[in-house]
């Protein structure tokens, strides 16, 4: 719990002192220029797009289904606690996207809704590998390693900054400890029945 709660703290603050101090700024715009700009090739290209596609929401129900559907008592609970944690993260950023309402790198977004802070890909993969990673210590390196992953895609693609992507694992890895503390208190609601 500590350690997510010291990453978001972290995150916030590098993103408040980059609105207010031009230098954090240009931190920011710098990491994301050089991973933008220096990183790109035909391999790299088809990494980042596969990270893309696997992070989707879409792509990310279907894993769950898939685990809960083949898997025995404990992958049915595991996943239910899982997107639990994915709903609270994804509702965050959402609600985030909303208020601050950041331009995306590569220009307008949609909607404020769909604006570039945090990344939600980053936040949504981060709160799945959590509890799977508390459930499953052995799939923790493969599942904090493919978000790491997850996060530079967003950065690479042009999509985010990298203080949305850390901002957003700080809220996915938040969630996911917040689910597994309050554990025993939501097996009791209907959806764990």
């Amino acid at each position: 719990m500590k350690t997510a709660n010291y990453i978001f703290l972290l995150t916030l603050i590098f993103f408040l002192f980059s609105w207010l101090n031009p230098v954090a700024g240009n931190i920011d715009q710098s990491i994301f220029n050089t991973i933008y700009n220096d990183w790109q090739s035909s391999v790299m290209d088809n990494i980042m797009k596969a990270s893309e596609y696997a992070s989707h929401p879409t792509s990310l129900a279907l894993g769950n289904l898939a685990v809960f559907y083949f898997g025995g008592e404990k992958e049915d609970n595991t996943t239910k606690l899982a997107v639990t944690s994915w709903a609270g993260a994804f509702t965050t950023t959402v609600l985030l996207k909303g208020i601050v309402n950041r331009q995306r790198p590569e220009g307008q977004h949609e909607s404020r809704w769909n604006s570039s802070f945090p990344s939600a890909h980053t936040a949504n993969w981060f709160a799945l590998a959590t509890v799977y990673s508390a459930k499953y210590p052995r799939y923790a390196i493969p599942l904090y390693g493919s978000g790491i992953l997850v996060g530079l895609s967003r950065i690479y693609l042009g999509e985010h900054y990298p203080s949305d992507v850390l901002a957003g694992a700080a809220i996915g890895i938040g969630f996911g400890y917040l689910t597994l503390k309050l554990e025993k208190q939501l097996k009791k609601l209907p959806f764990f029945n």
